[in-house]
């Protein structure tokens, strides 16, 4: 097995381009010692995951990090269109600048009250795709970090389920374990949240790290582990 370990997530795995300070996956793979690929993409949802868990797949990695939610979690009007941001192309960019626009139109026609509200990414799509990305790679130790809270409130009752949904798909997998950081992050949110109320800072990136790592290392001994010794 690889003494390494790689990340699949949002902007808060893969940072903000004028951020400095170290990531949680960086906080962590420095701790334990393990060189890290970071997979992370800004606005990408488990959609997305599919795709890098293809080009970049978690066997033969010691962790792997998982940390999706934040916009598969997000509102839209029933039957919006998507469009993947990896891998990309310049015709995805123009197809989603054409997204962008429609969108702008169907907050103008209140088309989320018009046809209804879905989420970006329905809550069994979600868990489906990261349940496939975890038992394509066993002997793998998979990490489902929860989603941070929001500071725009509204956000957060369907962050909470889509987490709640999380902790229950680690209990069906041996090699999977969870690290909640959300209560934490909201009762500090005045130091751990940005202004902009979705990106951590460093403070939150130090939480979440140390989160991931108490769940590591509340498992001895995993089962992806025995897996790994038994190949």
């Amino acid at each position: 097995m690889s003494e390494r370990c790689i990340a699949y997530g949002d902007c808060n795995t893969e940072g903000l381009p004028d951020y400095h300070d170290p990531l949680w996956p960086e906080l962590v793979a420095e701790h334990f010692r393990l060189e890290l690929i970071n997979c992370g993409h800004t606005m990408s949802t488990t959609r997305e995951l599919l795709r890098y868990a293809q080009a970049f797949p978690p066997a033969g990695y010691r962790i792997a990090f998982i940390q999706y939610g934040l916009v598969d979690s997000w509102q839209v009007f029933r039957g919006a269109p998507y469009v993947l941001y990896y891998p990309d192309h310049p015709l995805r960019k123009i197809a989603r600048k054409v997204v962008k626009k429609i969108k702008k139109l169907g907050r103008r026609f209140s088309l989320l009250e018009r046809l209804g509200a879905v989420e970006q990414v329905p809550l069994q799509e979600y868990l489906g795709n990261i349940g496939t990305v975890i038992r394509s790679a066993p002997a793998t130790r998979f990490v489902l970090v929860a989603t941070p809270p929001n500071l725009d409130e509204p956000r957060n009752p369907r962050i909470e389920t889509y987490n709640r949904a999380l902790r229950a798909l680690a209990e069906q997998h041996p090699n999977a374990v969870v690290a909640d950081a959300y209560s934490q992050l909201w009762q500090r949110r005045a130091e751990c949240l940005m202004a902009d109320g979705t990106h951590l800072t460093a403070d939150g990136h130090q939480l979440v790290a140390r989160e991931v790592i108490a769940a590591l290392g509340s498992v001895a001994l995993s089962a992806a582990d025995k897996t790994a010794r038994s190949l």
